[in-house]
């Protein structure tokens, strides 16, 4: 029983944010109309955002510590990689 008090108390105080379904929506829609503006279709530019998606849920569970990591996540080879197989406009 003491041992839940501390895990319970730390899940309370800790400020993050997961990726909800609401929050994974909004991203998706935005990265299709980027990518619908280079990808040759709607399919290949879908595809490519839920790569990209999947991939940094992965590596920041957190969606705050993905936004402040924007910059980096932009070079990240493990996310530019899901543009191979895409064809472009």
């Amino acid at each position: 029983m003491h041992k839940i008090i501390p895990l319970v108390l730390l899940l309370g105080i800790c400020s993050c944010k997961t990726w909800n379904e609401d929050d994974k929506d909004a991203w998706k829609q935005a990265c299709t109309e980027n990518a619908s503006k280079w990808a040759a279709s709607d399919a290949d530019a879908k595809t490519y955002c839920d790569c990209v998606l999947d991939k940094m849920i992965k590596k920041y569970p957190n969606e705050n510590d993905a936004l402040e990591h924007i910059g980096e996540l932009a070079t990240d080879t493990s996310l530019t990689n899901c543009k191979k197989g895409i064809k472009r406009k």
